[in-house]
């Protein structure tokens, strides 16, 4: 999306961000969570949220379409996200969420489930919403501490239509569902169905310290569909130089290992995932893997909050603002792609680093350099590219 397609939208940004920085908004943005309204008799109380992320990036490389070794500047309106939150009554809630100009589409909706509380031992979901799997994926876009996520991201289950269980306490959490496959993201056509479930340990869980463990796994079965793996290595706007050929496929087997560790300013965290693809014709078998260690440090009196298997948002100590110093270290790599490619190896490895800026937890500004280089990949004769982002994220 180009800048002269989004110029109403970046001309008033000056305006908003004057607007949230005067000290009286800041503190009303740092004391309010989302807009209420309350209204009967349909519900008991309605949360609108709107979030904008605002990108400008300049690539080189194999992150370029054209395959030029000089950089190239986009402006971006990354994610416009509208919320409707529904607190029917004390049992039964639900959630609307739509995606506004992302992608190819005008609007998408990317939330639209119910859910009811009324039982001791899990809740109940159903519609369309996030399938549990990964510390972050299960990680609000709005939390993460990168301006996108890392390379596991090319095979992580995204949203889907279905039923959901799930529990959550301080020390542990539980989810499991049972899906349909539909056509979008790495599916080429619908399939049947998928059966996704994910637990999490946290025997340490205090205000500021923590340990977090986590499991998960997914039986996807496409009944023929054709699957493909693609990825930009973690910039969004540039050219998906990985796109695998598609594969006529019966059944997919994937499955995670997370952890991560908090002490105060300092947290790290990592993921492992592995993906299986069992094909229709056997020799296209294949079989990729990808992993990530991220390191985050606040140099102000801050932490990156954690509860019940997920990181939420950062709420500066002061009304200074809080930064955050992040690195990851990423790759994405084929195990085995099929008889039809012998001896081929793909692998895709990237390099963060970042500083984070939050005014408070409605606003933060974000510059990260991305580093990334191939292997068994050309695009033109590039086989590596860097890129730098400045993103400014609003909440409202």
């Amino acid at each position: 999306m180009s800048f002269k397609h989004n110029i109403i939208s970046y001309a008033a940004l000056p305006f908003l961000a004057l607007w949230i920085t005067q000290p009286a908004c800041a503190d009303s943005f740092a004391r309010s969570k989302y807009t209420s309204i309350k209204f009967n008799p349909f519900w008991q109380e309605m949360d609108l949220d709107l979030r904008l992320n605002l990108d400008s990036t300049r690539f080189d490389g194999i992150f370029r379409e054209d395959n030029q070794s000089f950089s190239e500047q986009v402006n971006d309106l990354r994610r416009a996200r509208l919320f409707f939150k529904f607190d029917l009554n004390n049992n039964w809630s639900s959630k609307l969420q739509f995606a506004i100009n992302e992608g190819d589409s005008k609007y998408r909706t990317k939330d639209a489930f119910f859910r009811y509380k009324g039982f001791d031992f899990a809740d109940i979901k159903f519609g369309l919403s996030k399938e549990p799997f990964g510390l972050e994926q299960m990680t609000s876009s709005a939390n993460l501490a990168f301006t996108e996520r890392s390379l596991a991201k090319a095979f992580a289950p995204g949203r889907s239509k279905g039923i959901n269980f799930s529990d959550s306490k301080s020390s542990y959490s539980w989810s499991i569902g049972a899906y349909d496959i539909e056509q979008g993201g790495n599916n080429k056509a619908d399939g049947s169905t998928a059966y996704t479930t994910r637990v999490t340990l946290s025997p340490l869980n205090e205000e500021n310290n923590y340990n977090h463990y986590g499991l998960s796994f997914s039986k996807r079965n496409l009944d023929g569909a054709p699957y493909e793996i693609k990825t930009n290595a973690s910039l969004d706007t540039g050219f998906t130089f990985l796109d695998t050929r598609n594969i006529e496929t019966e059944s997919l087997q994937q499955s995670g290992l997370e952890a991560a560790w908090g002490r105060g300013a300092l947290s790290l965290q990592g993921e492992y995932q592995h993906l299986n693809i069992n094909a229709i014709e056997i020799t296209e078998n294949s079989r990729y893997q990808s992993y990530y260690t991220q390191l985050s440090y606040f140099l102000t009196q801050d932490n990156r909050p954690y509860k019940k298997g997920r990181f939420s948002s950062v709420r500066p100590s002061s009304s200074k603002g809080a930064w955050e110093l992040v690195f990851r270290k990423g790759a994405l790599q084929s195990i085995n792609i099929g008889n039809e490619d012998p001896g081929t190896r793909i692998e895709v490895q990237s390099n963060q680093l970042g500083i984070n800026y939050y005014l408070n937890k409605q606003a933060k500004l974000m510059l990260h350099i991305n580093d990334s280089k191939t292997s068994g990949i050309m695009n033109g004769a590039n086989a590596d590219g860097s890129a730098i982002t400045l993103r400014i994220q609003l909440r409202i």
